[in-house]
């Protein structure tokens, strides 16, 4: 499995071409329901294929488009390697499968444009976020989710203070000042070992080589990157690198000692927080703007808004669905009762414009919305 990142999905968005069939199920990593998955595909695939032929598509045209998702049925081995979801998109040059961390409810789309909204809680209620471990021994940087842990190469970081400094031993670290801007100056010592005053120049040497490495990695992020490190250590890495966010708090320790699995777990906390910390100031901002026409609920305003690219912040409801057709030219909108063929999932489709103009999206529950609204959104200008 590897992470889905907002970036890919607005990629794969892009790329597709009508009609775009887009398919949700949950999965099994193990036991006799596994079996199952591949029913509620194939039952998944009839209900694309009917889609298909409603909206005017040949029977062979339709067999043609659904042939590679259907050679997944009978692939035992691929049904033996599955998360909790799985994903499914395809359109004419376009198919990609994701194996996700989230069980979806089972939902088939085949429309103009691919479905997003069953991911939306993945790209960012479990974002992303880095945990870089600093020691005067080694350097890890994992690139995390809620649910999923991965440690990138660093071919260009110098694993430890000796290789970073290879002119002249190694600093021993007994004491440390903490430099101008950090905590209250003092003493330190950590499982004995620390820096006194004449080697903070090394460490920061040494620090300044770290970063030069991590920098092709790293490079246009905008992630929180959390420390994990003696806390002293913090506020020098800090000064030297350019990186931004990176957050106030440290998984404080020293790091070598703690498995990746440990750090993601303890980092997860941190991030949670500062996740939440700004799904909350998202909220606010609705509320507040909603007097002063810099926020709505209306979901003309709201679809006319996302397509010119001018919200902020977008809160979409997971789970609830609302047919019809969006004109982008007239930036006109028809709804209906239920499902026509030629509609769209609207409340997807605010949430596929938000994205694909760079937007922050929040998927929640429906009693999580700002004011319980069927849509919020947060306008640039």
């Amino acid at each position: 499995m590897t992470l889905l990142r907002q970036e890919e999905l607005t990629s794969v968005l892009a790329e597709a071409r009508s009609p775009a069939i887009s398919i949700f199920l949950p999965t099994h990593r193990a036991g006799p329901d596994i079996q199952q998955d591949s029913l509620r595909l194939k039952h998944l695939l009839k209900q694309a294929e009917r889609h298909l032929l409603a909206g005017g598509r040949r029977s062979a045209e339709a067999q043609e488009l659904l042939a590679p998702i259907m050679d997944l049925l009978d692939d035992a081995d691929f049904w033996r390697h599955q998360e909790k979801g799985l994903a499914i998109f395809r359109s004419p040059g376009v198919f990609r499968v994701y194996r996700m961390p989230l069980g979806f409810e089972e939902f088939c789309l085949v429309s103009d444009r691919f479905s997003v909204k069953p991911l939306l809680p993945l790209l960012i209620n479990h974002a992303r976020f880095y945990v870089l471990a600093l020691s005067q021994n080694a350097v890890r940087l994992l690139e995390c989710s809620r649910d999923y842990l991965a440690e990138i190469p660093l071919p260009a970081v110098p694993q430890g203070m000796q290789e970073g400094l290879p002119i002249g031993p190694a600093p021993q670290l007994q004491n440390y000042t903490l430099p101008v801007g950090g905590p209250p100056a003092g003493r330190f010592h950590g499982h004995g070992v620390g820096i006194d005053d004449s080697d903070v120049v090394n460490v920061t040497r040494y620090f300044h080589r770290v970063n030069e490495g991590l920098k092709d990695i790293l490079k246009d992020q905008r992630i929180p990157l959390i420390l994990a490190c003696v806390e002293y250590l913090a506020p020098l890495f800090k000064e030297v690198s350019h990186y931004r966010p990176i957050l106030e708090s440290v998984v404080a320790g020293n790091p070598d000692r703690i498995s990746n699995e440990d750090l993601h777990q303890k980092a997860w906390r941190i991030a949670e927080r500062h996740f939440q910390h700004a799904r909350d100031i998202a909220a606010a901002q609705y509320r507040e703007g909603t007097a002063k026409g810099r926020a709505s609920h209306r979901l003309q305003d709201v679809l006319a808004a996302a397509y010119q690219g001018r919200i902020a912040a977008l809160f979409v409801p997971i789970g609830l669905r609302r047919w019809g057709r969006f004109d982008f030219e007239r930036l006109a909108l028809e709804e209906h009762e239920e499902e026509r063929t030629g509609d769209e999932e609207l409340l997807d489709l605010a949430a596929m414009q938000a994205l694909i103009h760079g937007s922050t999206v929040y998927g929640v529950k429906p009693d999580e919305m700002p004011d319980r609204q069927l849509l919020a959104a947060v306008y640039r200008y």
